[in-house]
Order: structure tokens, then sequence, then C-alpha cells
């Protein structure tokens, strides 16, 4: 397994200079993975290649506790720095109105992209293997997804790569036990009380042993295969987006009639591109709803709701709006709208900024200020805000943004506002505290549990009356 990895797989995976963060459950699968990276890294020391381990104790079952001192003395056996978080998976869930697997997925990716910025790594690798693969695949296929659904697991997609897509378990298991590696065994995963549970427990073997048992790596090879054709469609729509679509304003996109002539593997793909634009909402557009404009959107005067925008067929063209931008800026002159949204103000150290239309200024000092126009004020860690991968910067409101809270991650901005009972109106001209889509400080409202004052030496953040 490793001698094709290493000769195959990695250096295609890790480029030189790569700083690699592993997350590791504890399980076989990710501690093989963690144990082939840090084999590599050893045996490549020229291509200075760098790892960390992250672990995420979900807090759930009673031996998570000693899966966690496990990794944690195999990261001190390699002398890699180790990563320890946990939080309460199921309340979390229940809070957040979702699944426990969605839940806690949400949440491990929110902190993993953290460990990256702070320990300055740029790969982050997990642990899928060819049996996540295959079951993937026929999840998505019960569920009636599409090509894109169907070209499964990436082994490498943005920042994220998985090493051990390729490696059928029965192989991993084998590495652990010649390297004599230990793990735990989650017992959960042996209980067949999800979908993927019950494909993997008794869908798969009952395919392995009445009709292919080379079931998983024929999934894999048509995951591979599918990765193909979705990879060139997505090519032919990068092209013709520009051509069709035209993205007028901040939750408004405009798409030509003529788009309606194109292919509709394109057009649908157009369609779900521009609600993903709109919404945030990366998992797509439901079918139906595709269907829907796809037969509806070129007769004139055609408009619909969907769920977080709705369309229109207007003389000029189809239009996507967010719909939750519009109710909250009827009251706004266009001219106030476009000053608002393109406030963004860089802070210079122990300098006031101030903000065009809304009779404020903004500033980040090393000692606090004594000011009877200051209207908010908080505290900031120095040494967490020199290590930012964004910079802070005062910006208002934008499609995406989220406020992190220790006790249960990431949390829309919107759902945030409607618990302090914020009005529509107040809304778009409050300013935010933000590095990235990350907001740290609404002021006034509430701040995130990023960036929180130390010990160490503090930047203490200001509005005021201008």
């Amino acid at each position: 397994m490793y001698r094709s990895l290493s000769s195959e797989v990695l250096p295609q995976l890790i480029p030189p200079h790569s700083g690699i963060l592993t997350a590791v459950s504890g399980g076989p699968d990710s501690v093989a993975m963690a144990h082939v990276i840090w084999r590599y890294i050893k045996e490549h020391a020229e291509q200075g290649l760098t790892m960390a381990i992250s672990h995420v104790n979900h807090k759930v079952r009673i031996e998570a506790e000693e899966e966690a001192e496990l990794v944690n003395k195999l990261a001190d056996m390699w002398n890699v720095p180790y990563i320890y978080h946990e939080f309460h998976s199921k309340l979390y869930a229940e809070e957040n109105r979702k699944s426990f697997q969605e839940a806690s997925r949400e949440w491990r990716y929110a902190r993993w992209e953290e460990d990256m910025d702070q320990y300055g790594l740029n790969l982050l690798a997990t642990a899928h293997h060819l049996g996540d693969q295959a079951e993937t695949v026929l999840y998505r296929l019960l569920r009636g997804s599409g090509t894109a659904g169907l070209a499964g697991i990436y082994p490498s997609k943005a920042h994220i790569i998985r090493p051990l897509l390729s490696i059928p378990k029965r192989e991993i298991l084998l590495y652990c036990q010649e390297e004599g590696l230990p793990y735990f065994i989650d017992k959960s995963n042996l209980e067949p009380c999800y979908d993927r549970n019950r494909i993997r427990l008794e869908l798969l073997p009952e395919l392995e042993q009445k009709y292919n048992d080379k079931i998983q790596e024929s999934l894999g090879r048509t995951a591979e295969v599918l990765r193909w054709d979705e990879e060139f469609i997505k090519s032919q729509v990068d092209a013709l987006w520009p051509l069709y679509c035209k993205e007028t304003k901040e939750g408004q996109i405009q798409i030509s009639l003529e788009a309606w002539n194109l292919p509709e593997a394109i057009l649908s793909r157009i369609l779900r591109r521009s609600a993903c634009k709109i919404t945030g909402e990366q998992r797509g557009l439901e079918y139906k709803y595709s269907k829907l404009m796809m037969k509806y959107g070129k007769q004139r005067g055609w408009k619909q709701d969907f769920p977080g925008f709705k369309v229109e067929n207007a003389r000029n063209g189809f239009f996507y709006f967010r719909r939750e931008l519009e109710l909250e800026e009827t009251d706004e002159t266009d001219y106030v709208k476009n000053l608002l949204a393109s406030v963004e103000i860089k802070f210079q150290i122990d300098q006031w900024h101030s903000l065009p239309g809304l009779g404020l200024q903004v500033g980040i000092f090393r000692n606090p200020v004594a000011d009877e126009n200051i209207l908010w004020g908080t505290e900031f860690d120095r040494n967490s805000l020199h290590q930012l991968a964004s910079p802070l910067i005062c910006r208002m409101r934008r499609p995406g943004d989220r406020v992190y809270f220790k006790s249960i991650g990431h949390k829309d901005i919107k759902k945030v506002f409607q618990e302090n009972n914020v009005s529509p109106e107040i809304r778009i001209k409050l300013p935010l505290f933000a590095t990235g889509q990350s907001v740290v400080w609404i002021p006034g409202i509430c701040r995130s549990d990023s960036l929180l004052p130390t010990d160490a030496p503090k930047f203490y953040g200001f509005v005021a009356k201008n």
C-alpha cells in the first residue's frame, strides 16, 4: 500500500513545501493515513513538508477520551503538533435543526479551516477510502443524483486531499497490523441506524456476495469516469457563464433568455450555479426546481418563489433575487445601498476611520480609548489577530457571513440577527468586524468566540460617533 501511495498518489496530491493538516479520529483509516503522510515527509525531507494532527471529540461515546489520548500519543511519538477540539455534537445538531452527521461534519470542517489558518497549513487530509467511495456512489444513486453526485468523492478538491481513496479497507487494516499502529473501532459504525451504515453493512455485502465480488472497485471506476465527464462539462459552463450571466449587484443575477437554447446539461448547471451564488448553499438546487425553471423560465412574466431566493422573467432577462436582501433594502435609495455595499475599512492601528453615510467611525487601538462619542467597544487577542490568514476589516453584511460560537460552531448571520430581534432596516446599516466570511464582532449585538482576549497583549476595537 505504501509503495503505491508514495510513488504515485502522494507526489500528485502534495506539492513541495506543503503543510498538511491530517484529520485523525483514532480509527484505523485515519491512523494509517497520518502514518503514511508522516513517513512520506520523513523520506522526502528535501521537499520541506510539514504536518499537524487535528482530533475532534464529539462528546458522544464513552471511549472518546481514550481515542483522544491515543491520537495525542501518536502525535508525540511522531513529533508533530497535536490540535484537540471537543464539542457537544448532539446539542449542536438540535440547535441547528440538522441531522447529527451533517451537523458534526459542518462543525469539524469549520474547526479544521481554523487550524489551517492558525498553523499556516495549506492542505487538509481526510481518510476516505475505497469503501467510502462505493458507499457514497450507492447512497447518491439511491437518492437520484446526476453526474455531479455520482462522480463521488474527489481525490483532491480545493485544498482537501484524500490519499486513501483508491485503497480498500482490508489493505488499510493490513498496513496497521504490519506497522504496529494502534487504533480504536467506532462501534456506532457497526449499527445500521443511518442510511450510509445500512449501505455499508447490508447492501454492499449483498452486492459483493451475489452480483460482483469487486463491486467497490467497479463503483470506484464509475465515479472516476463520471468525474472526467463532470469536469469537462464544468469547463464548458465556466466558459459560457460570462456570455449568458451577469451578476448585476449583490443578491441579484441576470441570465440571458438565450441560455434556454443551450443543451439541457449546460442550462441546468447554469441555473444551479446561480442558485448557489445567490443563497450561498453549496449543495445545489433540487432537481424539481431546476426542471421547473427549465420548463417555464422563458415564459414572459413568469415568476416563482424558491427556498432562499425568487426568480422572475422580466423584459431584459431572467433574474434571480435573494429575497432577504430585497426585503431588507426596500426603503433604501440606490445611492445609499451602493454606498454601504462598497464600505471596506482596512485598519491602521491607532487611527480612526470614517464610515461614509453612517455618521460613524471605527478603529483598532493598542490601548483603551476614553471618549464620550464611543458607542461600542470590545477586545481582541493581539497575537491571534497577527496570525489571521485574512486581515480583520470593517465592512457591511455580505452573503455567506457567519459567526462562530464555541458551544455550537458557526451560525449564519441572518439567524443571529433574527435571534437578537434586529430589524431589517438596522441590519444593512450595521458595521461588522470580519475576517473573510467570518464575522468577529457585530457592535451592539454580539461578538464571536474567535479572537477572544487572553493574558497576551490585546487590541481594542471601537465604534464611535463621527
